[in-house]
């Protein structure tokens, strides 16, 4: 990106490791300055082609299920269901559905059956194609792609890689300049460094038109400059929003800022990363000669030349294969450093090939344990499932059979007024109030014959109850759920 219009003697200036910028133009001509961009702290942000997985929302028969249960009585008295959570439909199903409308039934099933395929695939030395890793068979990993980062960030690919194993590597970028560097660990770990760089420059100004230089700095970074001019000028130190502001007709405040000299010494601090512009104006009619120094430190600039494998602002590099010393896990980092180029982005591309050392058949022999840890924990669960139904089940029909023998107790009795206010269920034989419309323990309807209340029957041969809809047996002369008489 072009450092602003009509620019005057532009590029860079200090070369190799990090520099300055010089450019200029017309007051309101269109500046181009990169923008402030990033963490204060002006630390790298870096990120990965490397395959990700991402979350996605719930799927399949059970999405839409929310499950209520009723508080239960047990010896111990009432407690929420969450203390039973053995006899919880989310994971065991209903005990009157069939097993494969249970969620563990389903799931575990699935997970049992692809356990036990990943458990034995290694034995039978089928599987050389290891499904957790990007490798091919053979332990290749190729990562080929085009990419636009921009400044002050960095890509990178990494894989574990055994000693003695190669990384084969090419990349070329444009419009920018890029760095490269071959590291066994991430980023953030690689050497920092002071730079000490800066400009010994003149150029002639005429009226309504600027000259800059410009630097990427960090916190704890200082500018120094000196500069003479044959004639009156202004000079001031801004950041690039600033600089826009100004450029447009604005007044904005600035870090420095000195009108109408000839001749000016000083320095700055810098407190956040960005660029930072020094502007020389002239707004007072007769040209203007300016010589200037300027000189800056930047602090906590990334030294990628100490890594393994390093090439500085360079535009392309070639083929070229680099050899692990150590296992471990390697890293592939291209990094756009705004030292090296004042512009906003650039595009890359890259191709790196891992020779990890570790094949598929040799992945799949190291997971093994884990998948047996697995599929045991998976067989604990099923077999839990079972079981817990089958206690559901038990529970169920000891209920009807309670019903049934308090109800006939209560039948040689004659009701009375009296007793409608001490009724009981017909289900477990618990107390109801006389305004209740449901059992406070088991949750059955207070209708049927118990209570004397109901005059609705059942017609004979029929298979479900006309009162509450139950399923009924083939001799059933009462509803098992509420009492309801059969003809």
């Amino acid at each position: 990106m072009p450092r602003g219009g009509g620019m005057r003697g532009g590029g860079f200036r200090g070369g190799g490791f990090g520099g300055g910028f010089r450019g200029g133009g017309f007051r309101g001509g269109g500046f181009g300055g990169r923008m402030p961009r990033g963490t204060p702290s002006g630390t790298p942000f870096g990120r990965t082609g490397a395959n990700r997985v991402t979350s996605r929302a719930p799927s399949g028969p059970y999405r839409h299920t929310y499950y209520r249960p009723y508080r239960r009585f047990y010896r111990w008295g009432y407690l929420p269901w969450y203390y039973r959570w053995w006899y919880s439909p989310y994971w065991i199903g209903y005990w009157h559905r069939p097993w494969y409308y249970s969620p563990v039934y389903v799931g575990g099933g699935i997970i049992f059956a692809i356990i036990l395929g990943l458990v034995l695939l290694p034995f039978f030395g089928i599987a050389l194609w290891f499904p957790f890793s990007n490798a091919d068979p053979n332990g290749t990993v190729n990562y080929r792609s085009t990419e636009t980062i921009y400044y002050n960030e960095y890509w990178y690919e990494y894989e574990y890689i055994e000693a003695g194993n190669e990384i084969t590597y090419s990349v070329q970028s444009s419009p920018e300049v890029i760095s490269f560097a071959i590291w066994n660990q991430p980023f953030d770990t690689i050497p920092k460094t002071d730079l000490d760089g800066g400009i010994v420059d003149s150029f002639t100004l005429q009226n309504n038109y600027y000259e800059y230089y410009s630097v990427y700095l960090k916190p704890g970074s200082t500018i120094e400059y000196n500069f003479n001019s044959t004639s009156t000028i202004d000079f001031f130190i801004a950041d690039a929003n600033q600089l826009y502001n100004w450029d447009q007709g604005g007044n904005p405040t600035f870090y420095r800022e000195l009108n109408a000299v000839t001749t000016g010494i000083g320095s700055i601090s810098i407190n956040t990363a960005r660029d930072y512009y020094l502007v020389w104006y002239n707004d007072y009619g007769s040209t203007a000669s300016v010589e200037f120094i300027a000189n800056y430190t930047a602090v906590n600039v990334y030294d990628l030349s100490l890594a393994y494998e390093s090439q500085i602002a360079v535009y392309n590099i070639p083929q070229d294969t680099f050899t692990v010393p150590t296992d471990g896990e390697w890293y592939f980092f291209v990094y756009f450093d705004p030292l090296n180029s004042p512009a906003e982005s650039t595009d890359i591309t890259f191709d790196v090939t891992y020779d990890t050392g570790i094949t598929g058949r040799e992945r799949w022999l190291d997971i093994t344990p884990i998948l047996f840890g697995v599929l045991v924990v998976v067989a604990i669960i099923i077999v839990a499932a079972v079981i817990a139904r089958r206690g559901q089940k038990k529970i169920a029909k000891k209920q009807p059979k309670q019903a049934k023998a308090e109800s006939v107790k209560a039948e040689p009795k004659p009701e009375k007024k009296e007793d409608v206010s001490e009724s009981k269920c017909v289900r477990c034989g618990s107390k109801i109030r006389p305004d209740a419309n449901f059992c406070p323990v088991c949750g059955g309807k207070v209708e049927g014959r118990a209570l004397g209340s109901s005059d609705i029957t059942t017609p004979a041969e029929s298979k479900t109850c006309t009162l509450c809809g139950s399923k009924l047996g083939e001799s059933a002369s009462y509803c098992k759920w509420c009492g309801t008489k059969v003809e």
